[in-house]
């Protein structure tokens, strides 16, 4: 789950990544409100939700889409091309549904952060 975590964080800006940090309790297991976050880094209450919304998008669910897609292309082209010349395929896709388990995972215990 942290190596999840810490690939989620790559694609985003500093101050994404902050925003999501400080609003999930990463840093010190201290959740703060939009409110305590927009004090804390000196942004609006909206640019804090904005950013948020971004970075959650940038950080786990376009990347959870995409190893999905690859996924579905690789398992179906190992259809295709049956054993063994279709074996590579297979075994990249079983590679990135791993990666995407991870990353719904980690969506997951965001959602949990959210409803609290």
């Amino acid at each position: 789950m942290i190596e999840a975590m810490e690939c989620a964080f790559d694609p985003l800006s500093c101050h994404e990544a902050e925003v999501l940090k400080l609003s999930m309790g990463l840093e010190d297991s201290t959740r703060r409100t939009i409110q305590e976050t927009s004090a804390i880094l000196g942004l609006t209450v909206y640019q804090i939700e904005e950013i948020e919304k971004t970075a959650l998008a940038k950080a786990i669910k376009k990347p959870l889409s995409n190893l999905l897609r690859q996924a579905k292309v690789r398992t179906q082209r190992h259809q295709k091309l049956g054993n063994p010349e279709g074996r590579p395929d297979l075994e990249v896709a079983v590679k990135l549904l791993k990666k995407a388990y991870h990353f719904a995972d980690l969506l997951s215990f965001a959602a949990k952060l959210e409803d609290k």
